[in-house]
């Protein structure tokens, strides 16, 4: 079959490795795939790419512009080759794409969190639910993603298939390479120490400042990975502590997850399923979350502690969370392996085509 992708962003954040690694395996598995529009990672991989000039991703501050412009890029499918599904994953070309696409092939959107609030939430659902008439299927990566949409969606087009990673790429170490990396990739100050570490996307919706006051409070060295728009402040939070080290973006993250000891996880509102907590646990990390934030339920499988306040994150307890390394190794591989993952989307689209 023939994987159609119509996605345009510029950021490197989970739905776009998710697009990636969908794209990659449907590839390895003998599909043709192409993209039209941008995705971080997608050519680095070697997978075919086309223009289709589309504006930007709608965000609260381009929607206004976006919405005008939906006539234009609705006619601009048109460059769009036929294609056995047309995959879609944004906002933005799930509302304005959907309906001219569906004409030609069925369309499979997936949705990646939880439902936004607010003035911006309500006028997209009205689109939203107008879209999903024409959609096949709508795979979502946790029952409370689903849960949100089933009003406006119906069940019978909603799959719940959950967020999967590499787990050969997220190992977890011997201790003779966690030593090595430790040596190569940490501050020297930090090689002796106990290292938690944070690799995400850094939005002040996240609150990321509670992983630095957790780490603090537990006399932890942390190890914040990542760009995001929140980082001069978060950098401003930590800029009287030795012990908080900013790396920026790294394309070497499963050595550093690798050379730590704990992962604090911090979640927005709208996330769904964390792959950043299911890497860490693939490399043999115990897990601190936060009460309330979106995945803190993989925790107990995953091996680790929610916590109600970073204050609640002692010297003791930290110290306490070492001894479940490795613990969330095998719901990882069974859960969250890669070609389950891929077996699911192969079996939706062909569904599609019946």
């Amino acid at each position: 079959m023939t994987v159609t992708v119509v996605s345009v962003s510029d950021t490197a954040g989970g739905a776009e490795a998710h697009t990636v690694a969908l794209g990659h395996g449907m590839r390895e598995r003998g599909h043709d795939v192409v993209l039209y529009g941008q995705c971080p990672g997608w050519e680095e991989r070697g997978l075919v790419r086309r223009e289709i000039g589309l504006g930007p991703k709608w965000s609260r501050k381009t929607m206004a512009a976006g919405i005008l412009r939906v006539p234009l890029e609705r006619h601009r499918t048109q460059v769009v080759a036929d294609a056995s599904i047309y995959y879609l994953q944004f906002k933005r070309e799930q509302i304005a794409l959907t309906a001219p696409l569906s004409r030609r092939a069925p369309v499979v959107w997936t949705e990646h969190g939880r439902w936004m609030g607010g003035p911006a939430g309500r006028l997209l659902l009205a689109g939203y639910a107008r879209a999903a008439e024409h959609v096949s299927r709508v795979v979502c990566v946790g029952t409370a993603v689903a849960r949100d949409l089933e009003p406006v969606v119906g069940r019978d087009k909603l799959v719940v298939v959950p967020n999967s990673i590499d787990t050969q790429r997220f190992a977890a170490p011997s201790a003779e390479m966690r030593a090595t990396l430790r040596e190569r990739l940490l501050p020297r100050h930090f090689q002796d120490r106990r290292v938690a570490i944070l690799a995400s996307r850094l939005h002040g919706a996240k609150r990321h400042d509670r992983a630095i006051a957790a780490a603090l409070a537990s006399g932890s060295a942390l190890v914040v990975v990542g760009e995001g728009p929140d980082r001069e402040r978060l950098k401003r939070l930590g800029a009287g502590s030795a012990d908080v080290h900013f790396t920026g973006h790294r394309d070497d993250v499963p050595d550093l997850l690798a050379a730590s000891d704990l992962y604090l996880y911090c979640g927005a509102e709208t996330d769904g399923t964390p792959t950043c907590v299911l890497e860490a646990a693939a490399a043999g990390l115990p897990i601190v979350a936060f009460d309330g934030d979106p995945g803190t339920e993989l925790v107990p499988s995953c091996g680790g502690l929610v916590i109600g306040d970073p204050s609640e994150l002692t010297p003791d307890r930290a110290a306490g969370l070492l001894e479940l390394r490795g613990s969330g190794l095998s719901y990882v591989e069974q859960r969250h392996g890669r070609e389950a993952w891929l077996d699911a989307y192969e079996q939706i689209f062909g569904e599609c085509l019946r």
